[in-house]
């Protein structure tokens, strides 16, 4: 059982102090307080009237702290086939803002301001060898009526790469030919490009390590260490190598199904963090136990037929799509449940001292 505080703002500048008591996984909040943070929701800027904004990438650029992220303008709905779709065949978006403080995006927009076909999540924003602005993320026909169940390129996710100009439009969009990506009916997603030693390189997959380099050899790492944290689970990139100067530091997630102590049935994630060595050729410490996980008592959003009733929910999962050190902060935005999203910051001493030599 554990004890929550929080405010309601019954008046402007008047805040009631709510204390709840909570059974299973602790929320976003309390697991931010465990390591030594703050998890703090975006509140103010985002894009009016939407069901849910989530799968938030933060990144420093220039004097600016832009984010991107994933915006569901309509709920899920089952058919009678039970088929599932956007309601009103409104698919989700990507939006661009800047970010004024932890709970404030100034000027939201569409990356891609034109009519279009695709689904769009999961952006993640980067620096090019270039210096330049580039955005990856993943378009489908997902959940709409132009899903033609894997007769065409994009019935299946695919990770598309654009430039950003100045005013946030994402041009030029290019399909990386990495892994499966141009391979009718095979999905692919949860990539990471960064840029190091003034080349695009692009974190492929985690379990084995894999990195796609725009010259020379690609890289490969055992990372069987983490078996220690996941336990055999289907394993995820979250993030692109963090440079700590004698290593990088790595977050990844994995998934499985758990139940709680009433019998309910749901998709739950875990973070966690490793770090390899700065030539990237084998894995130094490991974090045995999740940083986060999917919590039940944050907002779980629910999916219903055509007469509202519940058929099945979102997952429970906290993951970040954006992260960088600040002085010794580590700040990382962080979206919760497929529902909503926010700022944390942490010292990076706390996850450090959480970290375990491999042998």
């Amino acid at each position: 059982m554990q004890s929550t505080n929080r405010f309601f703002h019954a008046y402007s500048g008047v805040a009631q102090l709510i204390r709840k008591e909570e059974k299973g996984v602790p929320n976003v909040y309390q697991q931010a307080e465990a390591l030594g943070g703050k998890f703090t929701r975006i509140t103010h800027g985002l894009p009016d009237k939407a069901v849910a904004n989530f799968s938030p990438s933060i990144i420093k650029h220039g004097d600016r702290t832009l984010i991107a992220w994933r915006c569901q303008p309509e709920p899920f709905c089952f058919r009678h086939d039970s088929n599932y779709f956007y309601m009103n065949e409104t698919p989700t978006e990507v939006y661009i803002g800047e970010l004024a403080d932890d709970s404030t995006i100034l000027g939201a927009k569409k990356i891609r301001s034109k009519p279009h076909r695709l689904s769009y999540e999961d952006p993640r924003l980067f620096h090019g060898p270039d210096g330049e602005l580039y955005v990856q993320f993943v378009g489908s026909t997902y959940a709409s009526k132009y899903n033609k169940k894997d007769k065409r390129l994009f019935d299946q996710p695919k990770v598309i790469v654009c430039y950003l100009n100045k005013e946030g439009e994402a041009l030029y969009p290019a399909i990386p030919p990495i892994g499966e990506n141009k391979v009718i009916g095979k999905p692919e997603k949860n990539w990471c490009f960064f840029s190091h030693d003034d080349q695009l390189k692009c974190l492929y997959s985690t379990r084995p390590l894999k990195i796609e380099c725009e010259r020379g050899d690609n890289v490969e790492i055992d990372t069987s260490p983490l078996e220690a944290a996941t336990g055999g689970s289907a394993t995820f990139n979250s993030l692109p190598p963090i440079n700590l100067g004698y290593g990088h530091l790595l977050f990844y997630h994995w998934k499985h199904m758990a139940k709680d102590e009433t019998g309910f049935t749901y998709l739950l994630y875990h973070l966690g963090a490793y770090i390899i060595d700065k030539e990237f050729k084998e894995v130094l410490y490991v974090d045995e136990k999740p940083l986060f996980s999917g919590s039940l008592n944050d907002r779980l959003i629910s999916w219903t037929d055509a007469n509202a009733n519940v058929v099945s929910f979102q997952p429970a999962v906290i993951l970040p799509f954006g992260a960088y050190i600040e002085d010794t902060q580590l700040v990382m935005s962080l979206g919760v449940n497929d529902a909503f999203m926010g700022i944390f910051r942490c010292p990076l001493e706390s996850i450090m001292k959480r970290m375990k030599r491999v042998s």
